[in-house]
């Protein structure tokens, strides 16, 4: 059986803050600070949309994680 999920800490430049970003194999994202704030709310200021459309973190991490596996 392989892996089902992995995580890291990165610093976030939208809010200035270390995130924990979690990849899963199925190639699903989530990151955890959004999840927290924001998650059951849905994005309603500023931050938040640009948490949600400009966020480079989750895409990187995936990319990194799935390149290392193959």
């Amino acid at each position: 059986m392989g892996w089902k999920v992995t995580a890291t800490k990165l610093f976030c430049d939208i809010v200035k803050q270390w995130v924990t970003i979690l990849v899963y194999h199925d190639g699903t994202t989530k990151c955890g600070y959004y999840e927290r704030h924001f998650g059951d709310k849905g994005a309603n200021n500023t931050r938040e949309v640009q948490c949600l459309e400009r966020c480079t973190l989750l895409n990187a991490y995936k990319e990194d994680v799935f390149q290392r596996e193959e």
